[in-house]
């Protein structure tokens, strides 16, 4: 999104964001004189502001060099924010986009106690619809939802959370088997997706991506549903393209950092393997 000048601008303050944002672009410490140079400034005005830059916390000094960095309350400023953020309320235009573009119900859940829980739902206009509402538990081993946070939490979370637990059959497609289970979840590891194929709820298809905050922790899962006769391959190829963008978008939202473009690649062949 471009930047909007403001109208009455203070000049020392645009130059002082914008010596903190060529640092954080650049990603190393850099030296007053690079600093100077890249901004077009006098290093008389770049030095006084990077001294008090450095009094407040924003940057740093390296003691054997004398070249700047960013410091820790730019860190601080960062995740004040992101604990500001409310999941559900960010997610929620993203959501309505996505209903918009599949027309099928859109949920976004999250784990809690065991469970997952709807956190928010977008409604289709379809006629037939889903019975599901926000605050409302599902099992996590025969959902889409489910299965993303089970896959892509640590092992040991995830061996704490199924040791005692069963896996009820809740129609003749659930997995109840827990190394069959394993397997599943192995797969959407690699294809970073998951689908519900009429494992929770009969004639009920789901697909799910995965919702990674600014750690790259999945925090979180967003799904399509809609009963099987409305979908066919192509409809059910579509549906999958258009979550996982919206995933990403969510993600990129709460401020996970995008992967190389070599990454990227490899995760996409890998994914249209499946797809």
């Amino acid at each position: 999104m471009e930047k909007i000048r403001p109208n009455y601008p203070i000049k020392v303050l645009d130059k002082s964001l914008s010596i903190l944002e060529t640092m954080l672009r650049q990603g190393s410490a850099m030296s007053m004189t690079e600093i100077s140079e890249k901004l077009g400034l006098y290093p008389s005005t770049t030095h006084r502001i990077l001294d008090t830059l450095k009094h407040w916390g924003y940057v740093e000094q390296e003691p054997n060099n004398q070249r700047y960095q960013l410091g820790l309350k730019v860190i601080e400023l960062g995740m004040a924010k992101l604990h500001q953020m409310d999941l559900a309320r960010e997610a929620t235009p993203y959501l309505k986009e996505l209903v918009n573009q599949c027309n099928e119900t859109v949920h976004l859940g999250v784990l809690e106690e065991g469970e997952v829980m709807y956190l928010a739902k977008e409604e289709s206009s379809q006629t037939i619809r889903m019975i599901s509402y926000v605050g409302k538990r599902a099992p996590l081993h025969c959902t889409a939802l489910g299965k993303i946070l089970l896959a892509y939490m640590s092992e040991e979370e995830r061996e704490k959370i199924l040791e005692d637990r069963e896996l009820p059959r809740l129609t003749e497609k659930t997995i109840t088997d827990k190394r069959e289970l394993e397997k599943e979840l192995g797969k959407v590891r690699e294809q970073g997706f998951a689908l519900d194929r009429e494992e929770n709820e009969k004639d009920v298809r789901c697909v799910a991506a995965p919702i990674r905050n600014h750690q790259g922790k999945v925090i979180a899962a967003i799904s399509i549903s809609s009963p099987i006769f409305r979908i066919d391959k192509n409809v059910q190829n579509n549906l999958k393209k258009v979550l996982i963008e919206t995933s990403e978008k969510i993600s990129k939202r709460l401020g996970y950092k995008e992967k190389s473009q070599k990454e990227e690649k490899k995760e996409v062949e890998t994914r249209e393997k499946f797809i």
